[in-house]
């Protein structure tokens, strides 16, 4: 790929951010907690409305840093269980930086200014070598949704104090909800993973960040998604999860785009 080309995709992926310093991590609960007397009740007020989830379509605003880079673009997104997705990186001007679109028979990713392609690798897989981030479209979608994951079966929860409580999820993972005009998703906190909603509007999050577990990796991240022009369950043909390919485009693997990939194509970020 063309170093040029790759300069389109970090113009949606990694130009530079506006501010310094990223947010600090919210601060989960710590310390004794109690079993949780109403945790029925806590559970259905804040996961209520993932039982009927289906798809979602959005505008996503992305800045942050990931291995080293700052990032920002913004993306147009739309996602429908169980794993169908497709992002489209928008650029200043003219074709999109990237269409990525996969469902549950193939994947596709698109880079149109380049004329390369890179076809049915594992959607998380082409997410992380873009933007350092695995995580699959049933996961990507039940969080910009607000809700803790694809298929989650809550078991133990706990209560820290009147507004903080934690439930365990059977992936391993810990939900902690948070009571701010009812009770609201406020984390998920996997091995490889912080998920923290920021911002809520009703029933869906304004902001949602993924965040690693650690600063100091080199791997590391701190993406933020400022969510906007949200639609939750309208039908989404499957038209809408492929993509017409050039019949000259050629082809690029997954471990060309990861040691290419846009996050290595600008300077290291240096602000404090």
């Amino acid at each position: 790929m063309s170093r040029r080309g790759f300069g389109v995709l970090c113009l949606a992926l990694t130009a530079a951010a506006a501010s310094g310093c990223a947010k600090p991590r919210l601060e989960l609960p710590s310390g004794p907690a109690q079993p949780l007397a109403d945790a029925a009740s806590v559970l259905d007020e804040a996961f209520r409305h993932c039982a009927d989830l289906r798809t979602i379509s959005l505008e996503l605003g992305l800045s942050g840093r990931a291995g080293g880079e700052k990032v920002r673009g913004r993306l147009l997104a739309g996602l429908a269980a169980p794993s169908s997705i497709r992002l489209e990186a928008v650029a200043p001007f003219g074709q999109p930086a990237f269409i990525l679109a996969a469902s549950e028979s193939r994947s596709v990713l698109l880079l149109p200014r380049d004329d390369r392609v890179l076809h049915d690798a594992p959607p998380e897989h082409i997410l992380e070598a873009l933007a350092g981030l695995d995580v699959g479209p049933g996961d990507l979608l039940a969080f910009l949704a607000g809700c803790p994951g694809a298929a989650p079966r809550p078991g133990s929860a706990r209560g820290f104090d009147d507004s903080w409580a934690a439930v365990d999820l059977d992936d391993g993972a810990v939900a902690y909800m948070r009571r701010v005009d009812g009770w609201h998703l406020a984390a998920i906190v996997r091995s490889r993973l912080r998920v923290m909603f920021e911002q809520w509007n009703g029933t869906h999050p304004l902001e949602v960040r993924l965040q690693s577990p650690t600063t100091d990796d080199p791997g590391s991240f701190d993406l933020l998604l400022r969510l906007s022009q949200v639609e939750r369950n309208v039908p989404l043909p499957p038209e809408a999860f492929t993509v017409d390919v050039p019949p000259d485009a050629a082809p690029i693997t997954l471990d060309e785009l990861r040691r290419s990939g846009p996050m290595r194509d600008t300077a290291p970020d240096r602000t404090s």
